[in-house]
């Protein structure tokens, strides 16, 4: 029976993908989750797997085409042992999928011996790891790099090794560092000249960054509105603190979960900063989860918003150690779909780089994105209960705000910021810490 592979839903947000490279050809036989090809979104690179178990009879997209969610991507014949497969016991599972594993090494042996002389022929580390579940690509790329699949990290559903986890392995490796030519100076010169005038293709990321930026400067009314803050008293207990928490964590204790935690208290107070507005669809749509988005800065590389889901459920300890892992886990490229979408309301730490005052774009399709500047200390004035002033010096910041005018208004935009301010400054946080 035939049946047709579509494009997947693959977020809320996401309505097409960009097929990057197929992982079959025409008269591969696929089972059931097996992965077929790879996906790029606005939202992350992903591989696709089969939905049902059978022979590949057509590719119907060409490599680098775009198509919306719901195309036609691939054409299945069906045999009718497919359909029973998941009625096996995994015992019967085992012994029908290892001949099939067999097969895929003698084809790899084969290419190998046209390449090299027989005599120089060695077993690929890639025997060892029989048992483990891989696509032919992933076989096949171990193989010619002649690496041990036990060593290697599945990131993938349920350990699965992946291309990615590969390729990494390939860079983690250490390699001889070969010894340069010595140049003339006349040629240094011209190949400094040279570098000056280059240009290098734009990354996947940093396309869909520019097109997702312009997409929300079209779409919002971006207005901007800022609080000064005094962390004072925040900043006494993080000193108090900050040594035994990273002896207990294992990462440092910022000001950010702390600026975290109020912004979810205010949003409670203020719903319709954690809403979606579409014009288009005449829909203003508030969200019952509070679902934080962290900007996070990728090396200088490109940026990514992880996505902290319920966050209203996490304590300020609890939201720190999410904050770090979502963190570490964008910067490793180890994160999946649900790490980078969904999100209601978007945190820009631009702070940890020493900003002043930033205006930052929305993250679509949410109505509003709150910066967290760098904290410094100031000259402030003191207002005494007598009514008497006094300068002392204190550790303030600015919040910065950028809303989407269609959605509320300048009144509601600084309520919201106030009561951000007012938890920072007021709030006994020492019960968070204890």
């Amino acid at each position: 029976m035939t049946q047709i592979v579509t494009m997947p839903q693959l977020g809320e947000t996401v309505t097409e993908g960009t097929v990057l490279r197929w992982l079959v050809q025409v008269g591969d036989d696929v089972k059931e989750d097996d992965p077929i090809l790879e996906i790029s979104t606005d939202k992350v690179d992903t591989e696709v797997p089969s939905p049902f178990t059978g022979q590949v009879t057509s590719l119907l997209v060409e490599e680098g085409e775009t198509v919306e969610v719901g195309a036609s991507l691939l054409e299945l014949d069906g045999d009718s042992s497919s359909s029973s497969i998941s009625e096996k016991t995994s015992n019967e599972i085992e012994t029908v999928t290892e001949p099939i594993k067999e097969v895929e090494e003698v084809k790899v042996e084969e290419v190998k011996v046209e390449e090299v002389k027989v005599e120089d022929v060695k077993p690929s580390p890639v025997a060892k790891s029989t048992n483990l579940k891989l696509s032919p690509v992933v076989r096949k790329l171990a193989s010619e790099n002649n690496i041990d699949l036990e060593q290697v990290n599945g990131t993938g559903s349920g350990g699965r090794i992946t291309r990615k986890d590969i390729e990494g392995f390939i860079t983690s490796e250490s390699k001889p560092v070969q010894k340069q030519k010595e140049v003339p100076a006349q040629q240094k010169d011209k190949q400094v000249q040279a570098a000056k005038t280059s240009s290098d293709e734009i990354s996947r990321l940093r396309k869909r960054i520019a097109e997702n930026m312009i997409m929300s400067k079209q779409t919002s009314a971006h207005v901007m509105t800022t609080v000064e803050v005094d962390y004072e008293n925040v900043e006494i207990l993080r000193s108090k603190h900050k040594k035994l928490f990273k002896e207990e964590n294992g990462f440092s204790l910022t000001y950010l979960p702390f600026i975290s935690l109020a912004t979810i208290y205010a949003l409670r107070e203020y719903p319709v900063v954690n809403s979606s507005f579409d014009l288009d669809k005449d829909t203003h749509s508030f969200h019952s989860d509070i679902n934080l988005g962290i900007a996070v800065d990728l090396n200088q590389e490109g940026l990514l918003v992880g996505t902290i889901r319920e966050a209203d459920s996490f304590s300020l300890k609890g939201l720190a150690r999410k904050i770090s892992d979502t963190s570490e886990k964008l910067r490793e490229g180890s994160y999946d779909l649900d790490d980078v979408s969904g999100s209601t309301f978007t945190i820009s730490n631009n702070g940890s780089f020493n900003s002043f005052l930033t205006s930052p774009i929305i993250n679509q399709p949410n109505v509003a994105i709150l910066s967290t500047e760098s904290v410094k200390k100031r000259p402030v004035v003191i207002e005494a209960q007598d009514g008497t002033d006094s300068i002392a010096i204190r550790h303030t910041g600015i919040l910065s705000l950028t809303w989407d005018h269609r959605a509320f208004d300048g009144s509601v935009a600084l309520l919201f910021l106030n009561s951000i301010r007012e938890k920072l400054e007021n709030s006994d946080w020492s019960q968070e810490l204890n």
